[in-house]
């Protein structure tokens, strides 16, 4: 279990600099590191929780990496990693129609819609989203795992 959620943590971690989305309106192309260097997002005091979360789910995925490679046991932070991005997400959908008017978009779409949303993303996912889901989903279940008592 520990090979795995170093390669999950490792995986996770290194979406950090990948490409997300590469939308041909928006610019340079996204990543968590180019959203940070540019200041889109930031900590602070004053920074949303969801900041916090987003980015504590990167942290925790490298500590679950870490750990796991010098053998302890990593599934508290595979746990929580894994967790980061469905806790940003639910509250995404939850607030999708205020996010909608903030954005102020110049064509009607409904955020809470998951298949309207997806169908005009779809084109421009990068590896980076693909490696930042997939290893939140492994580091999920193995962290899910370890911390389950053993019957």
């Amino acid at each position: 279990m520990r090979l795995i959620i170093f390669l999950a943590g490792i995986c996770m971690t290194l979406s950090w600099g990948l490409t997300w989305i590469d939308p041909p309106f928006a610019g340079a192309a996204l990543s968590p590191m180019a959203m940070v260097s540019d200041g889109s997002i930031t900590l602070g005091r004053d920074s949303a929780w969801q900041a916090w979360v987003f980015l504590g789910g990167f942290a925790a995925a490298a500590l679950a990496a870490l750990i796991a490679l010098r053998g302890r046991g990593a599934g508290l932070f595979a746990l929580l990693a894994g967790l980061s991005p469905l806790i940003v997400l639910g509250d995404a959908l939850l607030a999708a129609e205020t996010l909608r008017r903030d954005l102020g978009l110049p064509f009607p779409i409904d955020l809470a819609d998951l298949r309207a949303s997806w169908s005009l993303v779809e084109g421009f996912v990068r590896i980076g989203f693909w490696a930042y889901l997939a290893g939140a989903a492994v580091l999920l279940l193995a962290g899910i795992r370890t911390l389950l008592p053993r019957r």
